[in-house]
């Protein structure tokens, strides 16, 4: 495989030219789950094929390209051919997903939203084919623009990731209001992670809030199986990076997904976030009967956290559970945790409603002792799952 190379930063002449001759093409680097080993999609990456057979990166001429206002056509062009390669992926692995990153301009003028409106009505594409990333400084710099038009994205069906998470000093608050599916941890942060315990923190920590936003974390830069290990340690659901593979053109990577190549992988990093989410499940709870009795039965909206009752199953880690989770289901230890999972559901249910209906102290106290015998039921199956899996990794 010829791998990119730089040379003199060209013009926007030549770019607009190359642009023309159709010589800007998209190389794809997969995407692996952490989780089942297989591969799930791909990013879009635009690489430069110049006269004299170099491949260009990028960095080259993209600032170039923005400098002399090519960027908005050059989007356009390269999403089109995303959109072509969705379609010619589909035959193979109908499941797969193709992600490309898109400019600030391009989200502040609508022109994404309304190209990918009109691929999606006239049937090229479906919503789960391709994926839009945005960088987080993009997000910070004009977030209100940035927000309506991630909106009208999610309306469609179309998932959002946002790139590089961990360079741009985003906001919690800020970051929970974007309909994000996804968080892709910066590449600088992923390789530091095995020679710094601070950002093996940030890692885990990154990965940990995803999941409480319900969203799916993916790990870019992995390029050793160091990195990649560390990662399904800490729970994170996906990876890139030239460990798995370098970018490719379409057509290797079609011949990379149809070789159906298993990665290594493992839940046990999922099992021990679910621990976290029941002890965290748990506190949500006890904020709801602290506020209730300094209030004096007075709770605020905010802290009976829609979170834990957002879908049948309620919180995170249920729904990991009746999700990914069920692969898992040949563990006795997995099956174990259904009925106190479930139940610890529906005690909880009945505090929040009983602390906000205003029932007597006392009656708090008893579920909240339930709770917690259920609790560390799930916990203790949980802990024993966690030992069968590391048993397998063996």
């Amino acid at each position: 495989m010829t791998h990119p190379i730089h040379h003199d930063s060209p013009t926007a002449e030549q770019i607009a030219s190359a642009m023309e001759r159709d010589e800007l093409v998209m190389y794809y680097q997969p995407k692996v789950s952490l989780l089942t080993g297989n591969v799930v999609g791909a990013e879009a990456l635009v690489r430069w094929n110049d006269p004299h057979s170099r491949v260009l990166s990028p960095s080259v001429f993209l600032p170039q390209a923005e400098a002399g206002g090519l960027l908005h056509d050059m989007t356009v062009q390269l999403l089109d051919d995303v959109v072509a390669a969705c379609i010619n992926v589909r035959r193979c692995a109908p499941d797969l997903a193709l992600s490309i990153n898109v400019a600030p301009n391009d989200l502040t003028s609508h022109a994404i939203s309304s190209r990918i409106g009109s691929y999606l009505s006239g049937g090229s594409i479906q919503p789960h084919e391709l994926q839009i990333e945005i960088t987080e400084s993009i997000v910070m710099d004009k977030f209100d623009v940035v927000l309506a038009e991630l909106g009208e994205l999610s309306s469609m069906g179309i998932k959002v990731l946002m790139d590089d998470f961990g360079t741009g000093y985003s906001s919690i608050d800020r970051l929970s209001q974007m309909p994000f599916s996804a968080l892709k941890l910066d590449q600088g942060v992923v390789r530091r992670m095995t020679t710094s315990s601070q950002n093996l923190n940030t890692v885990r920590s990154a990965v940990a809030m995803a999941r409480e936003l319900g969203m799916t974390s993916i790990a870019e830069g992995v390029e050793s199986i160091e990195q990649y290990n560390i990662l399904i340690a800490t729970g994170c659901e996906e990876a890139q990076g030239f460990y798995i593979s370098r970018p490719m053109p379409l057509n290797q990577f079609i011949d990379f997904v149809k070789e159906d190549r298993h990665f290594p992988s493992s839940q046990i990093g999922c099992v021990h976030q679910a621990v976290f989410n029941i002890l965290r499940y748990r506190k949500s709870l006890l904020d709801i009967a602290v506020c209730h009795a300094l209030g004096s039965g007075s709770v605020a909206p905010s802290i009976t956290d829609t979170r834990l009752s957002s879908s049948d199953h309620g919180f995170r880690a249920a729904e990991w559970y009746f999700g990914i989770g069920q692969l898992l289901n040949y563990h006795e230890s997995f099956r174990a945790v259904e009925a106190p999972l479930i139940k610890l559901n529906e005690l909880g249910s009945a505090l929040q409603r009983e602390l906000v209906s205003g029932s007597p102290s006392r009656a708090h106290s008893d579920r909240l002792r339930d709770i917690d015998n259920y609790s560390s039921l799930v916990v203790s199956e949980l802990h024993r799952l966690e030992s069968a899996l590391l048993a397998e990794l063996a």
